[in-house]
This record gives C-alpha cells, sequence and structure tokens, in this order.
C-alpha cells in the first residue's frame, strides 16, 4: 500500500536555537529503510550543520528562501548532493525551508557497483535544465537528478508541473520505489481506486508496481519525485500511448537552457 504522510500531522522538533525540524519519512516507515526525508525550517541567520555518512547519499533542495555555503550563494534552483562521507555547514541569509532526503547504502542500487565510496559535495544547478512537455497533455518536467547531473544510478529526481485542470493516465514503475513531496498548489492523488488530496509539502510514496495517478481541479500543482534506484520503466494500465517528452527550449526560469535534451520516453533517454 502507498504511504501517504501528511505535512500538518507531522510535529516540530527543536534542534537547536533558530533551526527546527519535522521527520517526514523515517527508516521505520519502510521495510528495507532505503530512504528518509527530514523537513527544516532554518531562520535567518542561523547555521545548520549535516554531515553523511560514507555509504549514503544525501541530497538538500532549497524549498524557499536562500542559504550560503562555503561561500556561495544558493537559491531553490539548487540541490546539494553529498556522495559518500562529507560534512556541510549552511548559513541562512534569510528564513528559509529545506527538504533532506538521503540513501541508505546507495552501493546496492548500482549497476557493477564497486567496493568503495565517493566522496564528493556538489551543486546542481536545475534551474538551468530544459522544461520538457508531455505530448499527450499539458504537464511539464524538469529533470532535478540523473545519471548524468548526480554521477550516480542509485537516485533519479524530476519537478513534474500540472496546471489547472490536468490530469495523467493510471501507471506505475517496475525497478524503482518513488515518492512525490507537494512543492505547491495541490493535486488529487488516485491510489488504488480511491482519492486523496495531497498539498504543500505532504508525502506520497509509492512502491514498486503500485498503480496510482494524478489530476488537479482548479488549482496547480508543483511537486518534485524522486526514484530509487534511478533506473526503471513505466507501465500504462488504461492506454498504449507511451509518455513522449519533448523539450520547450527554455528553462524554468524563461532562459536558454544550459543543454539539449532530446524528446524521449519517460525512462528510457539517453545521456539524461
Amino acid at each position: 500500500m502507498p504511504i501517504v504522510k501528511k505535512f500538518k500531522d507531522a510535529e516540530f522538533i527543536r534542534i537547536n536555537e533558530g533551526i527546527q525540524c519535522k521527520k517526514i519519512l523515517q527508516k521505520d516507515d519502510l521495510d528495507d529503510s532505503r530512504i528518509t526525508i527530514d523537513y527544516y525550517n532554518v531562520f535567518n541567520k542561523s547555521q545548520l550543520y549535516y554531515s553523511n555518512n560514507d555509504s549514503d547519499i544525501s541530497w538538500i533542495q532549497i524549498l524557499s528562501g536562500g542559504i550560503n555555503m562555503s561561500g556561495g550563494k544558493l537559491n531553490k534552483d539548487q540541490i546539494i548532493l553529498i556522495k559518500g562521507k562529507g560534512e556541510v555547514q549552511l548559513y541562512a541569509t534569510q528564513d528559509t525551508e529545506l527538504v533532506i532526503t538521503k540513501i541508505n547504502n546507495y552501493k546496492m542500487y548500482e549497476n557493477n557497483a564497486s567496493d568503495t565510496f565517493d566522496c564528493s559535495i556538489d551543486v546542481i544547478n536545475w534551474g538551468n535544465e530544459p522544461i520538457l512537455k508531455s505530448e499527450h497533455d499539458d504537464r511539464k518536467r524538469v529533470y532535478l537528478l540523473s545519471e548524468l547531473l548526480a554521477g550516480t544510478e542509485a537516485v533519479k529526481g524530476e519537478l513534474i508541473i500540472y496546471p489547472k485542470n490536468t490530469s495523467c493516465p493510471e501507471h506505475y514503475h517496475v525497478g524503482a520505489e518513488h515518492y512525490q513531496l507537494i512543492t505547491k498548489g495541490e493535486v488529487i492523488a488516485v491510489l488504488d481506486g480511491k482519492e486523496r488530496k495531497l498539498e504543500k509539502y505532504d508525502v506520497l510514496y509509492n512502491f514498486e508496481n503500485e498503480p496510482h495517478w494524478f489530476f488537479t481541479n482548479e488549482k496547480s500543482c508543483d511537486f518534485v519525485e524522486f526514484f530509487v534506484p534511478g533506473q526503471n520503466k513505466t507501465i500504462w494500465t488504461k492506454t498504449t500511448n507511451v509518455c513522449t517528452w519533448s523539450p520547450l527550449g527554455v528553462d524554468i526560469n524563461g532562459q536558454s537552457p544550459s543543454r539539449h535534451i532530446e524528446k524521449h520516453v519517460h525512462g528510457e533517454g539517453k545521456n539524461i
């Protein structure tokens, strides 16, 4: 059964002066404990220290506000990716919201993985990635993490944009589990034939082979979704149309994107 975590139901935990946290998805929620998801409020001029184990991958997504890291300014167009053992010190330049997701023992999700763990801290500037549009409806997609962007097969992440009165067909995924985190608006998720309304910062966790689909009414919705592992196949249950995505020639800010991605079927694109 899918797991729905309502943001309003999670309690804040005080980390220290100026920082509070909600543990959205914990190890005990999943039989294999593959990921955890934590939401942070970091108030203006507060500092957050985050460290990673050598066998884990974590990514820090800025939901609102801004931070400094090693003298560089970051905003919601960037993701901090920590692979293996590493530590970051984040200084909030204004009231800031973050979500930190961690994959435990990421090597088990890589093909032909070596016995050694990489150690790196990278900033992924997904705000310059090209917007892709579905050929069958009005949905749009931006890659946040991919094998090319993140240097690992353990995770793939995307921003999905649903305008008002938009839907996608029912489908499920083979080879990966994934979650959606609502970042804007609201959407109706249809899970096992039952409708669940998801609002800002709610999380839906889908296991492998679980049919689901989404639709919006009078409100639009943005959500991010992350697959673990990144490689998977999408199966459509009620249509023979595959989901094909075409580039629009702009990034999320209306500028020229940093690269070109060819039209492709979701999960089957090359050099992404």
